[in-house]
C-alpha cells in the first residue's frame, strides 16, 4: 500500500461545532481534482494518450462547475469521467484490495490494543479515526503504523467523549457511515464495542466503486455484517459520490437518518456532504484537507471526534 508518512507534531482533539451551511468547493479543490483525475487515470491505464485524454475532459468539466456545489458533488462526476475515458470500472480496485488486506493483517494488533486499554471504548474510537488515514482520496498521505502509536499515546483532549458514552448509551438505534476500504476494519473495533445485542446498527456503504470508498462487497470481506445490518445509502443510483449527499440518498437510508438515535459519521467526504444536517451527528475523522480544518476550526494532520447538535 502507497502511503506517505507525515511526521508534524498530531494531536487528537473534540471539538463543537455548528455548521452554517454545507461545505462549498472552493478555488484550491480544482487542482486537487485535476491531480486526483492524473493518478486514477494511471491506476486504469499505462497509455499516456488515454491519461491525457482523462485530463483534458476533467479540466473541461471543471470549467464549466458551479462552486455552490460540494466536493463530493464534484467528485461524482469527475470520476465517471475518468472510469469511461479509461473504460475501467474501478481504477482504485487494487489499491482498495491491498487497504483490506493491509489492514486485515493488522487487525488482530488492534483488537489486541483495544482488549488491553484502560478504556476500551476511548480507544477502539482511537483506532477507528486512524483508520480514516487509509484515504486515496486526499492529496495529503499518513503513515499508518505511525498514527497507530498516535492514538495509542495521545491522551484525547476536551469534552465530547462523555457525549458519546451518554448517547451510546440511550440509544437503541445507530446509523454508522462507514467512509474507506481498509478503514472498515478499524470501524469493526468500534462496532463490536458498541453492539451489546440489543442495539440495531446499521452501517453505510456505497452503492457503486467511487475512488477507495466501501461497499456492501468490502463491508463483508471484512466481517461488518456480523455486527451490524449493510446497506448502500444511495441504493438505485448508479454512480456514487464519495461522502452521503442526501440527494443522492436513498428513502431507506433518509428514514434512518430522521429515526436513528444516534449517527456516527465517518471520515471527509461525509463531513463535507453532511455538515449542515439539523441533527445531532458525531463526525470522526482525519484531517487531510486544510479547508476541511478550516471548517472544523481546527489543524492539519489532526483526528477530530466532533459533535454536531
Amino acid at each position: 500500500m502507497h502511503v506517505h508518512s507525515m511526521h508534524s507534531e498530531i494531536d487528537i482533539t473534540t471539538k463543537t461545532h455548528s455548521a452554517s451551511e454545507i461545505m462549498k468547493t472552493y478555488l484550491d479543490c480544482i487542482p486537487c481534482f485535476i491531480k486526483q483525475s492524473l493518478e486514477a487515470a494511471r491506476m486504469a491505464t499505462g497509455d499516456e494518450e488515454i491519461q491525457a485524454e482523462v485530463l483534458r475532459e476533467v479540466m473541461k468539466h471543471l470549467q464549466a462547475i458551479s462552486f455552490t456545489n460540494s466536493p463530493p458533488e464534484l467528485s461524482r462526476e469527475v470520476h465517471e469521467i475518468i472510469r469511461k475515458i479509461t473504460d475501467s470500472k474501478d481504477p482504485y480496485k487494487k489499491v482498495k484490495d491491498q487497504s483490506n488486506e493491509m489492514a486485515k493483517n493488522e487487525y488482530p494488533y488492534l483488537k489486541k490494543l483495544v482488549k488491553d486499554a484502560d478504556d476500551s471504548l476511548l480507544m477502539a474510537i482511537k483506532l477507528s479515526i486512524v483508520g480514516n488515514v487509509i484515504d486515496f482520496g486526499t492529496s495529503n498521505r499518513f503513515n499508518v503504523e505511525d498514527m497507530i502509536d498516535v492514538a495509542v499515546k495521545k491522551e484525547f483532549v476536551d469534552d465530547d467523549y462523555p457525549r458519546f458514552k451518554e448517547v451510546l448509551k440511550q440509544s437503541k438505534s445507530i446509523l454508522y457511515l462507514a467512509d474507506n476500504t481498509g478503514e472498515i476494519f478499524f470501524d469493526k473495533l468500534l462496532l463490536e464495542e458498541i453492539s451489546d445485542g440489543e442495539k440495531k446498527i446499521t452501517y453505510v456503504v456505497k452503492a457503486n466503486p467511487i475512488i477507495n470508498d466501501a461497499t456492501i462487497d468490502d463491508a463483508k470481506f471484512a466481517g461488518i455484517d456480523k455486527h451490524a445490518k449493510v446497506i448502500a445509502g444511495d441504493a438505485g443510483q448508479s454512480k456514487s459520490t464519495p461522502g452521503m449527499v442526501l440527494s443522492y440518498a436513498s428513502k431507506g437510508f433518509l428514514e434512518l437518518l430522521k429515526t436513528s438515535d444516534m449517527i456516527i459519521s465517518k471520515g471527509q467526504g461525509n463531513y463535507e456532504a453532511l455538515s449542515d444536517i439539523d441533527r445531532e451527528v458525531f463526525f470522526l475523522l482525519m484531517v487531510k484537507c486544510p479547508l476541511v480544518a478550516n471548517d472544523i476550526g481546527t489543524e492539519m494532520a489532526r483526528l477530530v471526534l466532533k459533535v454536531k447538535e
